[in-house]
């Protein structure tokens, strides 16, 4: 999830490569099917796991035990399936990131779908700007402007 976003995990999920690599326009627009395929993963198991977190954080009225425990014990286990799901879907999530990660782009906005590619324009570090349903990167904005400065190419 992008910065900001909660995460019920210990692990920290960064947004910046650790090596900043500069993509040309087309190295960058080979990229998109891929980092499409992936920011949709992410989108949809992000709503996963929300879902399952709410489910969490309210699952229904306590139940009252019965004397064998039978109400508790159902009650147990939703719980135990709700968290079980909860962490598959942060794994999913995580492995998306690092795929990102690794290719060297940085994920901006997991709901908007926002991607950036780190690139030279006029000698000047900057970012090709992609968006989730665009077919090829047609933006670009500075480092410090972000989505609000985007600009086209």
């Amino acid at each position: 999830m992008a910065r900001g976003a909660c995460m019920s995990d210990e692990r920290t999920m960064e947004t910046t490569p650790t090596r900043r690599r500069l993509f040309s326009l087309d190295e960058a627009n080979a990229l998109v099917p891929r980092v499409g395929r992936l920011v949709t993963r992410l989108q949809r198991t992000a709503a996963q796991l929300a879902q399952v977190q709410a489910n969490l954080q309210n699952p229904g009225a306590s139940p009252v035990a019965d004397p064998d425990g039978s109400e508790a014990n159902l009650h147990g286990k939703r719980l135990f399936h709700l968290m079980n799901d909860a962490d598959h879907f942060i794994e999913i999530i995580q492995a998306a990131f690092d795929e990102l990660q690794a290719l060297g782009c940085e994920l901006k906005d997991v709901p908007m779908g926002l991607v950036d590619f780190r690139s030279l324009r006029d000698g000047q570090e900057i970012y090709l700007c992609w968006k989730a349903g665009e077919v090829r990167i047609t933006h670009w904005h500075t480092l410090e402007s972000g989505f609000a400065g985007r600009q086209a190419l």
